[in-house]
Order: structure tokens, then sequence, then C-alpha cells
């Protein structure tokens, strides 16, 4: 009787054990608590237990859940989040009824309705993402989520996906789904969503491998800048890395966006991957990747003490303080998040470039000219005439070799021409992955507006992926017209001579640091009115996390 009972004991644990795995895998649970529909997909993934931090690389996808036999497989897997296709039967036929359906182009019918679908989905935990290809579904199945939502409650994040910009490659025949409209719908009939609003894309190397351009970024913005909804943005993941001046724009206009990296046929490359990590924050960014590329990459990512794959278009400040908290052999000067306390080091020759890797933390200010025996080619300023010449190739050479010193690079260039060699440099170092650091490129001499209408084309033409440096010689400063609709970072460099008297200043200087880095060089006169008021814009920053007010000494 006793081995009859223990038996049994032990039947009654397998079930359960059995029953409990099942329930887990399935997604399934009791009643979900109460979760709003336009919510964050991440706070509900910590709220069901699936992930313990907000962390868009832990969330994870099954692709194209539509017929059943797919839906069933995906409801049964340890996908989070389910993303599937929405069509209406027999879409563009006689045949065509007012039934939305589960089904990808060109498939236009499926054995799975909608309806049936959201019944399924909605008796586990998963998050949906509902894929809109054409108008015609839209708002019969908006219609339907508001049905569901008011007779059993969703309770869980809802993403509505449409491409409604003409993205990469994609010529003008093919259009997008209108995103006016698509947006008008979602606004009158199921509003409390997250949008997913992507461009149409093409990618087939080696033809059609262009990235994403200004224009496409700012038409997606005037979509979507007034509507009320978070906004993910759906992003080739193989187009991120090169169009990331246009990208890190758009993410950085509100707090409410985010990123959705996808693939297609061709796998993105781990680097790719880390560069986007790096340079974003972790629950602003979701990873849909697939197998083997996506566990490669998390398993890179974690690693501690690896180099940081840093936009040298990105915030100084982001830079140096990122190395401050990383524990790394470099101290770094920076404290408290405080860009007053950034050095500005004026490279002069090698020696006392590789003594001041060896220690601090800053920027390297490097004064270009052109060598004196190989006119163009763009040397340290002083060294030209030396017969062991210090080249900008040289320091570039000397920077990939020490990836993890904590030093930016200002060059400041005199010449049209030198701009142009220095570029070419930059992005011969920066495709071999040897440039992972902030650089500041400005074009001293003339600030004419043709001068630096040719400045910018030749940063965009070359090596867009730096901060611009305006150099302002006069008060006030005016900003030319070519600078102020950039995507890259722009600083203002003001001479400490042109600085008056007065409060009017320093609200200007305020208004200027709103929207651009400012780089100030110090006046340490006694009588100096223009410190004066200077030194009261740094007091009013003081103690702000990563301000962009920057002190240099005239010699910098």
């Amino acid at each position: 009787m006793i081995s009859v009972a223990v038996g049994l004991v032990l039947l009654i644990i397998i079930i359960t054990v059995a029953a409990v795995m099942l329930t887990k895998k399935s997604g399934s649970s009791g009643p979900l608590p109460s979760f709003p529909t336009g919510g964050d997909m991440l706070d509900y993934l910590i709220q069901s237990g699936d992930i313990s931090e907000r962390d868009g690389l832990l969330a994870t996808w099954y692709h194209r859940a539509n017929g059943k036999e797919e839906m069933n497989k995906a409801l049964a897997s340890d996908a989070m989040i389910l993303e599937a296709d929405v069509t209406l039967e027999g879409y563009g036929t006689a045949n065509e009824k007012p039934i939305p359906i589960m089904a990808h182009p060109p498939d236009i019918y499926s054995d799975n309705t909608l309806d049936q679908w959201l019944d399924a989905v909605l008796a586990s935990r998963k998050g949906i993402k509902l894929d809109f290809k054409s108008l015609g579904s839209v708002g019969l199945s908006l219609d339907l989520l508001r049905q569901k939502n008011g007779s059993r409650e969703i309770n869980r994040p809802v993403w509505l996906n449409a491409d409604i910009i003409q993205g990469p490659n994609v010529p003008d025949f093919v259009p997008p789904v209108n995103g006016t409209s698509f947006l008008q719908l979602v606004q009158e009939s199921f509003p409390d969503v997250t949008l997913s609003l992507g461009w149409k894309v093409a990618y087939a190397p080696p033809l059609f491998n262009q990235t994403y351009t200004r224009h496409m970024v700012e038409e997606m913005f005037d979509m979507i800048k007034d509507v009320p909804q978070k906004v993910t943005l759906p992003l080739h993941a193989l187009l991120a890395r090169s169009g990331w001046q246009h990208i890190s724009w758009l993410l950085s206009q509100s707090s409410r966006f985010s990123l959705t990296l996808w693939q297609g046929s061709t796998h993105p490359t781990v680097s790719d991957l880390l560069f986007v990590r790096d340079n974003s924050h972790p629950a602003r960014v979701y990873y849909d990747i697939y197998e083997p590329t996506l566990s490669q990459f998390k398993q890179a990512a974690s690693q501690q003490g690896r180099l940081r794959r840093f936009y040298p278009g990105g915030d100084l400040m982001d830079f140096l303080c990122q190395v401050q908290d990383s524990h790394t052999n470099h101290q770094s000067t920076v404290t408290q998040h405080n860009s007053l306390e950034v050095q500005w080091f004026t490279v002069t020759e090698r020696t006392s470039l590789l003594a001041q890797l060896s220690d601090g933390a800053g920027m390297l200010v490097v004064h270009v000219a052109s060598d004196s025996n190989q006119p163009g080619v763009p040397v340290l300023e002083g060294s030209e005439k030396s017969s062991e010449a210090l080249t900008l190739q040289d320091v570039l050479q000397v920077l990939g070799q020490r990836a993890d010193v904590p030093w930016g690079l200002h060059l400041r260039i005199p010449t049209l021409q030198l701009l142009e060699a220095s570029l070419r440099l930059l992005h011969s170092a920066y495709s071999r992955e040897e440039l992972y650091r902030p650089v500041w490129i400005s074009m001293e001499g003339s600030q004419s507006e043709d001068s630096t209408n040719e400045f910018v084309s030749a940063v965009e033409r070359l090596f867009p992926y730096v901060t611009l440096v305006l150099t302002e010689q006069n008060w006030p400063p005016v900003i030319p017209a070519t600078a102020t609709g950039l995507s890259q970072r722009v600083a203002v460099h003001l001479n400490k001579a042109s600085l008056p008297e007065g409060q009017e200043v320093i609200n200007h200087l305020t208004r200027l640091i709103e929207r651009y880095d400012l780089l100030v060089e110090e006046d340490t006169r006694p009588s100096a009115g223009a410190f004066t008021a200077f030194k009261a814009l740094m007091t009013e920053r003081r103690g702000r996390t990563n301000t962009n007010l920057y002190v240099t000494s005239a010699q910098s």
C-alpha cells in the first residue's frame, strides 16, 4: 500500500510539473492584471515576469504567426510578442469580403480570421503586434479590437504597424500605406495603442543599398510629432548604422519614440548591432533579429570591458562619462558629468601625444596644416617643415591602436582642400573600425555663407559622422541657414573678445546652448565683463547632467 501511495504522489507531482511547464511555455495563465493596450511593452513584460529589466534586447518575437498551425506554434513557444499580418479575405479580387484575416501578401486567403486569432492569443500572455500592408483591413480590425477590449479586456500592449513613408531603394511606383489615413483611423477607432510606423524599404546589394536620408526622417517626424501615442520606428538593421546621423536625430526629438531593428533574409553583423546598442538607451531599442545572430549579439553585448562602438558624431559628455562609469584604467577628470571640467589639449608632436593618452580624458585639439614636402597631405601645424612631420594619418593610427583611451578629437582645418583630405582619412579609419570616439571638425578662416556651405557639403559627402564646429568671431553669432537644418550635432565656438557685457549676453548664450554645444574661450582678464557673464552662465548650469558647455584656452 505504501508503494502504491508513493507512486500516486510521484504521478501527481509529475502531472503538476508538466502542467506548470506547459502553461508557462504556452504563455497562458490565470486572469491577467489590468494593463492598458497603449502601455509600454517592456513594463508589461516585467509585470508578466518575462523579463527583469527595461531592456529591449530581452524581448523576443515570433514572426508571421498567421495561419492556425503557425499561430499555435507561436503560442507554444517562448516568444513574448507575436507579430501577425492582417488583410481582407480575397483582397483585391471580385471575391473580396469585409472580413479581416491573418495572411501575408501575396496570400489573400487563410484558415484564421483576426477574430479567431485574437481569441486564441488573448488566452495567453503574449504581446500583440498587428501589421497592415494596406488600408482596407485597418478600420474593420480596429473595430474588432475595440469590441474585444470592451467585452473581455485585452490587458496587454497592442502595436499597430504600417510602412507609411517611402524608404531606401524603393521606386515611387511602389507606394507605402497612406499615413494620414492610417493615423486618422487609429485616432478615431482605437487610439490606445503603440504605433509602429516605418519606411517601405528594399535592400539588395550591391545596387540597392542606400540608407535612410534626412528627407525620409523629416517626413516621418512631420507625421508623428503631434500624435499622442508612443511610436516605435521599425528600422532595417543593415541600414541603421550608415544612416545613424539622421536616425539618432529623429530618436532625440521625443522620449515617446523608440526603434525596432528588423532584418530580412540577410543577417546584420554583430558589430552593426552593437553600434546601435552602444549609442542608444537599452529601453529605447527592440531587436527583432533572427538566430543565430541574435544569440551571438546577446553574448557580445553582455561581455564586460568590451570596446564601446561610439558614434563619432555623438555627445562628447556621453563618451567621457561612460568612460568614467565603466571602471577602465583611465580616470576621467570629468566629475559629476560636468562639461566645464573637460580638458582641451593641443597636440604638437608625437611624444606629448603619447604622454597625454596615458593620463586623463578630454579632447585632443589638432591644428591641421599642409605638408611642405607633400602639399595637400594633412599634418600637425608646426611639424610641416620638419623632416619627421606628424601627419593626421599618424595621429589616427595611434588612436586606432589605443582604442580604449578616453580622448576625442577636434580638428581645426584652414582650407577646403585639407578638409576634404582629412575627411577621407577619417572615413578610412572609421571603415576599419578604428574611430570609435567623438570627432569635432571646424574650418577656420572665412565664415561667409559660401564657405560654410562648402564646409557642410564636404562633410555630408565624405564623412558625415562628426560634430560640426562653427567658429564665430563676432557678437551676436549668426548661425548660417545651412547649419540650422542638419542632423549632425553642431557646436558654436565663441571668441572671448567677442563677448560684450550685460544680462542680454547671458540670455543669448542660454538660448544658444539649448540648441548647440557651446565652446567658449576662457577670458582671465580681471576686467573682462565677458568672462563675468560667462561665469554666471556656468554657475547656472553647473551640476546638471550631461551639460554641453565647454571652456577652452585661446591656444587650443
